[in-house]
């Protein structure tokens, strides 16, 4: 079974970053910027052969989309 990917971009103290498996993978001035790299990161995951996932946070920290490159995982709605 092959691994997903999963880069959030989140809000930190100083603007925004992305993060992949906890560890920091790029600081960003804007939301914009930030989800931008994240979806560039996924994108990039399933390029490579592998599975990819952008999670976009809102300013408060909560999700506010998902997107996922490669096979999906189950079948949901929406």
């Amino acid at each position: 079974m092959t691994k997903r990917s999963v880069f959030h971009s989140v809000p930190s103290n100083t603007g925004w970053r992305v993060i992949e498996g906890g560890r920091m993978i790029s600081t960003h001035h804007t939301q914009k910027q930030s989800e931008a790299a994240a979806i560039a990161a996924g994108h990039e995951a399933q390029d490579a052969g592998g599975l990819g996932q952008a999670v976009l946070h809102k300013s408060d920290g909560t999700v506010r989309e998902e997107r996922i490159y490669g096979a999906d995982p189950r079948k949901t709605k929406g």
